[in-house]
């Protein structure tokens, strides 16, 4: 409707005076006529708005008179009813009326001080009962008053805002809500039945997730522990909790509502003072709270709630794991597990160790309680259950611990150790009577062994198994292994237990070419344990046990081989051409490899450079031997085409070492060409001769035979005659130097297959191969160390006391003796019983590593310039020591008669046949002395005579009145027409015990 000012509700005609008739076309009349109707509806629309406006306006405006005016009364009737005494029935009826009208009139911004005088009232005490609860002794008012309460205590909830100058508005809310949840202030109620049904519906109230958000937010923003709110505050939070039957399903829900928003309120005990403390935690429903846990935990998706959660459990319960029952326990274990395995193991760490910026941050404090997980007495009772029938339980407990805090590994294996349990002897019992060793023992296992959920916690028995036996095997020497008394685990115990590991490790390595392919990143079923690390702890406990075989043998004959499982000589083809592949490639990272990456791209080469023991020993020198053979043609020049020396070198007979050393070892790895010696002899002239290999063979055997001269200072020997590097050998970079030589030397010698006669410490051994050596090496250098570190481990008393020693140990050179500190501070920290493991590691550790360090590092890089490293990783130490010298067998006289050659001789001549008579009828010792005698080493070939090069030779040299002599160049011995055997068995004797004849011809 249009209106005007003049009264008129009609529109005027509109007149048109200039005379003429305007004509609309009808698409304008159209449009004119649609635009007044939007005109018309739109004010129609505006004037429903503003009667609608006005009569909202009068009526806020009315209720909040009738508000004002009720207060104005409620103020007059609190007042009176404050400062007076009712009778019971007047008092709830006035309570009643009192509260209906406070929740008429309420609002928070206006009546926060009635809100006060109301919580004041419903205090106030009358014969010896507060007025809250008068109401409910009258049925007739009983359920408006649960009505009106229920209304209330919410007002009071959601109000919960606290003013930290003012704390006592909140305290009286709060002193309120726990007054009205008081059970015991009911119990003179009649029909108390009823009334506690009533009651519980009131009580879900102040449970509301919307309450719980509230007082995590409190004390997410309050870190003032002695605020008076604080006590109320916990009261309430664990109040619902107290109330309710831990098997009613409202109370699960209160529990899961609790931990989910009050107990991953970060820092708890921080926040809260000790009284209160005190009181938090007698009333906190720990037990409850784990079991609900170890249920939930999976729910947990946010890392940084993990932590705090974390945090506050171990805050609460590392001093109360000893009062738990067997089922709490386990629970307790599970959500340690299940909260580990959901944060990364770098937020688990200290902070100056993790530079990850990606990660969030954790408060060092929450970390300070995580790390309480590791209290001795904390842990004690978990040591205890590895007894029990809880055994599969805390095994994969332990490994989860180690996984994910690397750094507290050793602490909890010495523990495990050297506790009061035989622990290896309790794991190996358990493990051995499961499925799964039933499996592995008798080669049953596939790929769905590994994933299959049934197996799970057999798997983490397995992995603590091998961590733990490995650790044992640190500080046992070879005269504890063999001593069944002191080895945890009987010989036939280990033998069974090595093969079950062995069929694992194969089953992982060989992984390609199982079907389906085993994922190695993918965790084994609920644990933490996943294919990488299985392989690496099964690795590593295998080459040990296999060392000790090696040195001693106790497994029985080809206990090691796999050969049923592979075809060796399809093995050894795609082994070599999978080994030219990588070095072939064009990418300088895949050459770089380390043999665990390179086990992930060929399965044969991880078998070969970590498990080899698995594939014979001769199988495996024929792979090496391949392996130096493509890299000569690999590294093959235009000049080495036609056969020409990479170098000609001249060496003075009388300087040997000097001017092998001046001359050769810029080469570095152009050793790997052929050298032409030139010897100089001690007049300085040229001695004759054409090098084709057999001088360089004399300039290696004689270069070595002085280098390994303890005489000469560079190398000192064992009791055993073992040769290891002198510690105190150099004083200069250039004597540090001599070892890259000897190191390129021995390369060279390797690298073209020639024996040298020289028997080496299997300490220094392992550091050809890239290993660190242990107590178990010690005998071999040092006996009365290993037996003084033996009779430590072992003793009794009291190790500080009885012995007073520290973390040092004394060096004697040349006469002046010099202490070294172990550690920092070693002087001032004495060896005790807890620690006395620790010193016994790092006693070994320098006498065995650290003090040959840079003799070994000069010797080694040396060595690497002619020999790939994962090559050596084919072998151990007994076996570099063989493929280095040769084998120490019983010299087979039939097969050097097979691969002998003759010049001027034939082999049914009547001197040749004297010789072989002669020479089998030689002892085993006369007979070594003929090999060395003629080819410089003592021992033969590993895989026969006829791997020696140049072949075996016997010439014709005159007749019967000389001795004979030899060339060691090229192998030949130089052997005079005697006419009789007796004759030629005198002269040969003679001539190689008296070591006669070592000259060129």
């Amino acid at each position: 409707m249009i209106n005007s000012f003049e009264g008129h509700y009609k529109s005027r005609r509109t007149i048109n005076l200039g005379g003429r008739r305007q004509q609309e076309d009808r698409e304008a009349l159209v449009k004119k006529t649609h635009d007044q109707r939007k005109a018309r509806e739109k004010e129609r629309l505006k004037q429903k708005s503003a009667i609608k406006i006005q009569a909202f306006y009068r009526g806020r405006t009315t209720a909040g008179t009738f508000r004002d005016n009720e207060r104005k009364s409620w103020d007059q009737q609190i007042k009176f009813m404050i400062n007076n005494v009712y009778s019971e029935r007047d008092l709830a009826l006035n309570l009643i009326n009192l509260v209906r009208s406070f929740l008429f009139f309420y609002r928070s911004h206006y009546d926060a001080q009635r809100k006060l005088n109301l919580n004041q009232m419903l205090r106030k005490q009358t014969k010896g009962l507060e007025a809250v609860f008068f109401p409910f002794y009258y049925d007739d008012l009983r359920d408006l008053w649960t009505y009106q309460l229920k209304r209330t205590l919410v007002i009071f909830l959601k109000n919960l805002e606290i003013n930290t100058m003012q704390p006592y508005q909140s305290i009286y809310n709060l002193e309120t809500l726990l007054l009205s949840m008081n059970i015991s202030k009911y119990q003179k109620i009649q029909n108390i039945n009823r009334e506690l049904v009533t009651l519980s519906r009131n009580f879900r109230i102040p449970c509301k997730e919307w309450l719980i958000r509230r007082i995590e937010k409190y004390f997410d923003q309050h870190e003032d522990k002695d605020n008076p709110v604080i006590l109320p505050l916990v009261e309430l939070a664990l109040h619902p909790l107290q109330i309710s039957s831990s098997s009613h399903q409202i109370y699960d829900s209160f529990l899961q509502n609790f931990i989910t928003h009050i107990f991953t309120i970060p820092l708890i005990p921080n926040r809260i003072n000790i009284e209160t403390l005190k009181i938090f935690s007698s009333r906190l429903p720990l037990n409850d709270i784990i079991l609900k846990l170890s249920t939930m935990v999976g729910a947990v998706e946010d890392i940084e709630q993990g932590c705090v959660l974390f945090g506050n459990l171990l805050a609460f319960a590392h001093q109360k794991v000893s009062k738990m029952k067997i089922n709490v326990m386990l629970a307790y274990m599970k959500t340690i597990q299940n909260l580990a395995l959901r944060i990364p193991t770098q937020l688990l760490i200290d902070k100056s160790e993790n530079s990850n910026d990606a990660l969030p941050k954790v408060d060092p404090r929450i970390l300070k309680w995580i790390s309480r997980l590791f209290d001795k007495e904390h842990l004690a009772s978990f040591f205890a259950l590895v007894a029990s029938s809880a055994i599969f339980g805390v095994s994969n407990f332990f490994i989860t611990l180690m996984i994910r805090w690397p750094s507290k590994k050793v602490v909890l294996l010495n523990n495990m150790i050297y506790g009061k349990r035989p622990v290896v002897s309790l794991l190996w019992g358990a493990f051995e009577n499961t499925e799964l060793a039933q499996l592995l023992t008798n080669n049953k296992s596939n790929s769905n062994t590994m994933t299959d959920p049934t197996f799970s916690e057999q798997w983490g028995l397995f992995a603590l198994l091998c961590e733990v036996y490995s650790r044992v095997l640190f500080t046992m020497g070879d005269d504890e292994f063999f001593d069944e008394r002191k080895n945890p685990l009987r010989l036939s115990e280990i033998i069974k237990m090595s093969t079950c590991m062995k069929h694992v490790g194969f089953l992982i390595y060989w992984n390609r070419n199982n079907s389906p392919p085993l994922k190695m990143d993918v965790r084994i079923e609920s644990s933490c344990i996943d294919l990488y690390y299985l392989r690496d702890i099964v690795t590593k406990l295998l080459r040990q046990i296999h060392a000790r075989d090696s040195r001693r043998q106790f497994t029985p004959t080809d206990h090691w081989l796999m050969t049923s499982e592979i075809d060796m000589n399809v093995f050894v083809k795609i082994v070599v051409l999978d080994e030219q592949d990588l070095e072939y490639d064009s990418d300088d990272e895949a050459c770089n490899l380390d043999k665990m990456q390179i086990a992930n791209i060929s399965p044969r080469l991880g078998i070969l450079y970590n498990i080899p023991f698995v594939i014979p020993f001769e199988e495996r020198v024929k792979i090496f031997r391949e392996f130096v053979q493509n890299d000569r043609e690999r590294n093959i020049n235009r000049a080495d085409l036609f056969m020409q020396p990479r170098a000609r070198v001249s060496i003075r007979r009388n300087s040997v070492f000097e001017d092998g050393f001046s001359n050769l070892n810029a080469l570095g790895s152009g050793l790997k060409s052929p050298i032409a010696i030139q010897f100089i002899d001690e007049f300085g002239m040229q001695e004759a001769g054409i090098d084709g290999g057999g001088l360089f063979k004399e300039f290696l055997t004689s270069l070595t035979r002085i280098a390994f001269d303890t005489n000469y200072g560079l190398f000192l020997s064992t009791k055993e005659q073992l040769l290891y590097p002198n510690p105190y050998a150099f004083s200069s970079q250039e004597q540090l130097s001599y070892y890259g030589f000897i190191g390129r030397i021995l390369g060279k010698a390797l690298y073209e297959g020639i024996l040298v006669d020289a028997a080496f410490a299997g300490f220094f051994l392992n550091k050809w191969l890239g290993r660190t050596s242990y107590l178990d090496d010690l005998p071999s250098l040092d006996p009365e160390l290993y037996q003084g570190l033996i009779y430590l481990k072992n003793y009794q008393g009291d190790v500080e006391s009885d012995l007073s020693l520290n973390f040092t140990v004394v060096n004697n050179e040349l006469g002046v003796s010099r202490t070294i500190e172990l550690i920092p501070g070693g002087s001032d920290i004495p060896v005790t019983n807890e620690n006395r493991i620790s010193y016994i590691h790092r006693v070994a550790d320098y006498r065995l590593n650290k003090q040959i360090e840079l003799q070994c590092g000069a010797f080694f890089g040396g060595l690497l310039d002619l020999i790939n490293q994962k090559w050596l990783m084919m072998f151990n130490q007994e076996e570099l020591q063989i493929l280095v010298g040769g084998a120490y067998i019983p010299i087979n006289i039939e097969d050097l008669k097979q691969n002998t050659e003759y010049s001027d001789y034939k082999e049914d001549d009547p001197v040749i046949i004297n010789f072989w008579k002669v020479v089998t009828e030689f002892p085993e010792e006369q007979k070594q002395k003929l090999i060395k005698f003629v080819t410089s080493c003592s021992r033969p070939p590993l895989l026969g005579f006829k791997e020696l090069h140049p072949k075996f030779s016997i010439r014709k040299a005159g007749s019967g009145t000389r001795l004979p002599s030899s060339s060691t160049c090229v192998n030949l011995l130089k052997l005079p027409a005697y006419s009789d055997e007796n004759t030629l068995r005198e002269k040969l004797s003679y001539a190689i015990n008296a070591d006669v004849g070592f000259d060129l011809s």
